[in-house]
């Protein structure tokens, strides 16, 4: 197993989550920012998958990208994986004010890690979180959704979660072990 790779991302919490996922597994993981090109899709497998591929190319050698998208019920999916550029334009005030006069507030959290070696398909890994909109924001540190989003078993928003419990809770899902697992059994580059 070549035990080493580059996660393509800018975020540290999403890196720190990384490495406490996979404590113990004997991977080493390398955080790397790139300015990667994003393709337009609905669906976050396309974008993660396309992502490392265009990733393991200009870095030539393995790696991982994590693309999210948040699907409002009574929005119809909206945001979904634009989060981080509708992020830029509305206010936790702004997505709330969407939702006026909704009873339906779950929010589906799609995340999608693909692994990649250059001039390789890449390998997706999948999962679902789910949560629900807050009434009021919260705090506002963190990003728009941060501080609106309330996911599954707390009962404040990402922005009120002390960041110890937060990086547990990210870190206690099954995409970077079943990436460890799959890098376990994979056969070496080329082979």
């Amino acid at each position: 197993m070549d035990n080493s790779l580059v996660y393509v991302t800018g975020n540290e919490l999403k890196y720190k989550v990384a490495l406490q996922a996979l404590q113990g597994s004997g991977i080493s993981l390398e955080r790397k920012s790139l300015n990667t090109p994003e393709i337009q899709s609905s669906r976050v497998e396309e974008i993660a998958e396309w992502s490392a591929v265009w990733a393991s190319r200009q870095l030539n050698q393995p790696v991982v990208v994590m693309d999210a998208g948040y699907y409002i019920e009574a929005l119809n999916g909206f945001p979904g994986p634009f989060i981080k550029y509708v992020n830029e334009w509305f206010s936790a005030e702004d997505y709330l004010k969407l939702m006026q006069g909704r009873e339906n507030r779950r929010v589906v959290l799609r995340d999608c890690l693909a692994y990649c070696r250059p001039n390789e398909k890449p390998t997706l890994f999948c999962q679902v979180h789910h949560g629900e909109m807050a009434v009021n924001p919260g705090r506002r540190n963190g990003t728009s959704i941060d501080q609106i989003f309330i996911p599954a078993g707390f009962s404040h928003p990402i922005s009120e979660i002390p960041a110890d419990e937060l990086l547990s809770y990210w870190s206690n899902t099954t995409v970077w072990q079943e990436l460890a697992a799959h890098l376990e059994n994979l056969p070496p580059a080329g082979g």
